[in-house]
């Protein structure tokens, strides 16, 4: 498969997913999906990646400080999609009673990152957090529409395996928030000599992971 050919394809499936479509080439086979669902996935990550970068730009973190924030931000957001990916299977395989093809589930997981690829829009003002929570209710959607068709069952039990995944990652996001804070802090201290302040409340709201220093802070609570 070419560049091009892998991009059509990527953008096809991206597409059948926001419309709530299941991609006619799942039929394939998951192998055969593994780098299309993959493409979904980092396309979704750049863009949402992207918004940030612009919301590091408007307010004048550039250099090695949006450096730090973007490496945070996405080793964050990979480990919590990882472990709610996890999750789903666990559910997958107690609702099907281990009838899963788990390359089959890891596939339709990437493709229902589609909504993500719009994630740029983070960065409007007063509405990037909002705009970043549809984008999560609207993957939820799309992977209970794809459960439906390769778990072979009802809406309601994919439905309730996509929530619970969510409420699930709600959970590990509050757990992993304030070591993050802690270790990101000391971290970015070890490598630049000054002291940051990074709150739990940023990471938690999703918002770009800047390191701000303690004089910074109060300058701002002032």
């Amino acid at each position: 498969m070419g560049a091009l050919e892998w991009f059509v394809e990527v953008v096809g499936a991206a597409g059948d997913v926001l419309a709530l479509r299941v991609p006619s080439a799942l039929e394939i086979g998951p192998r055969a999906m593994v780098p299309v669902a993959a493409g979904v996935a980092i396309l979704a990550g750049l863009a949402t990646m992207l918004g940030h970068t612009v919301v590091f730009a408007i307010n004048r973190v550039t250099g090695l400080r949006m450096a730090a924030g973007m490496a945070l931000g996405g080793l964050y957001l990979a480990v919590l999609r990882a472990l709610t990916g996890v999750v789903i299977g666990l559910l997958a395989l107690a609702v099907t009673r281990g009838a899963v093809d788990g390359e089959l589930l890891a596939v339709v997981y990437l493709l229902a990152m589609a909504p993500h690829l719009l994630g740029v829009l983070v960065f409007i003002p007063h509405f990037g957090l909002m705009i970043g929570r549809l984008l999560e209710v609207w993957t939820l959607v799309s992977l209970a529409a794809l459960l439906v068709h390769v778990l072979g069952i009802g809406r309601l039990p994919a439905a309730a395996i996509a929530l619970a995944a969510w409420v699930v990652s709600q959970l590990l996001s509050h757990l992993l928030a304030k070591p993050l804070a802690v270790v990101s802090s000391r971290a970015w201290s070890l490598a630049t000599g000054h002291a940051t302040f990074i709150t739990t409340q940023d990471i938690l709201a999703g918002a770009p992971f800047v390191p701000l220093e303690q004089r910074e802070q109060r300058e701002h609570t002032a």
